[in-house]
């Protein structure tokens, strides 16, 4: 669905981050991504699966 609505190099965002899934495919489709949470727990969580999934991406370039 991200690939749909936007290009790459623009900026999603998502009112409702929930566990950071929208904001994991931006990073896995280059787009930027501003994401809104009002729960903590919620909040930590979709920032840890983020940041794995920049440091996963990162590895992937470093490996071609």
């Amino acid at each position: 669905l991200v690939k749909l609505v936007s290009r790459e190099g623009q900026v999603v965002l998502d009112p409702f981050m929930g566990s950071g899934t929208t904001g994991m495919a931006c990073v896995n489709t280059g787009r930027d991504f501003i994401g809104i949470e009002i729960d903590e727990d919620y909040f930590k969580i979709a920032q840890a699966r983020i940041e794995a999934c920049k440091k996963n991406k990162q590895l992937q370039i470093d490996l071609i």
